[in-house]
């Protein structure tokens, strides 16, 4: 976290005044997060960041602004994260929805499967009632993920302003950023190595797992994603030191 002493004239006087400014986004409360993706005016953007009023940021001066412009550098620079800015979202008829926990913790990997395909989807098309569909599967009730839940309040999601979700699209991108840091074998670019079909679907990647044992598949897929991650790498390493391939 960056912190900030601004100085400006007020009443013919020299105020100062201690502030922060965040150095990456896991730092950004959900309020700087929204600030950013919705890309308001400079004055109020600013003003947001730094936590200060509006009246403050006219005060300063053309060198003032920007330099404090300068510490926007983060967003390309920092590009991962693990967890979500925005832990709940509230959407009338549906009430409070939450975020997966830090690091998909707990996520199973059907659950993911979705998420990660509808967010594939939304990225290629940029279609609004896909968003809906990626925001619907991604967060919760309290109760926990269910299907058929998800599958009801994607169109209720419509009473929820499009920058919000966006701003969620926006959080997972980073979040997946750090998933293909943290796995490598796996995601996205060893996927055609895990199954034998060529277009390497995590659809593909679920039906390589299951195999011929049918009747445990819905245990199959109540296994937490960083589970069959973590065994996905293993059986990579596995069949490049023996040579083959995983079907």
């Amino acid at each position: 976290m960056n912190t900030i002493q601004l100085t400006y004239r007020r009443f013919f006087r020299t105020r100062t005044i201690e502030t922060t400014f965040p150095s990456c986004w896991s730092e950004m409360t959900a309020g700087q997060f929204m600030a950013l993706c919705s890309r308001p005016d400079d004055i109020t953007l600013l003003s947001i960041m730094l936590n200060v009023s509006p009246r403050i940021i006219r005060r300063l001066s053309g060198i003032q602004t920007y330099e404090l412009a300068q510490l926007f550098s983060f967003i390309k620079r920092d590009t991962k994260v693990s967890s979500f800015t925005l832990k709940t979202i509230f959407c009338k008829g549906i009430g409070t929805l939450y975020a997966p926990k830090p690091k998909l913790a707990e996520m199973t990997f059907i659950q993911f499967i979705y998420v990660d395909s509808f967010y594939m989807q939304y990225a290629n098309s940029g279609k609004v009632e896909i968003l809906r569909d990626f925001v619907s599967y991604l967060y919760s009730p309290f109760s926990g993920y269910s299907k058929s839940i998800a599958d009801r309040n994607a169109d209720r999601l419509r009473k929820i302003d499009v920058s919000i979700l966006e701003s969620i699209a926006l959080n997972y991108g980073m979040l997946r950023e750090w998933i293909i840091e943290r796995y490598p074998l796996i995601f996205p670019s060893a996927r055609k190595e895990i199954v034998s079909c060529s277009s390497g679907s995590w659809s593909d990647v679920f039906d390589s797992l299951v195999g011929d044992d049918l009747k445990d598949r819905d245990k199959y897929a109540e296994v937490p994603v960083n589970v069959v991650f973590k065994y996905l790498t293993r059986k990579i390493k596995e069949s490049r030191k023996n040579g083959s391939k995983i079907h």
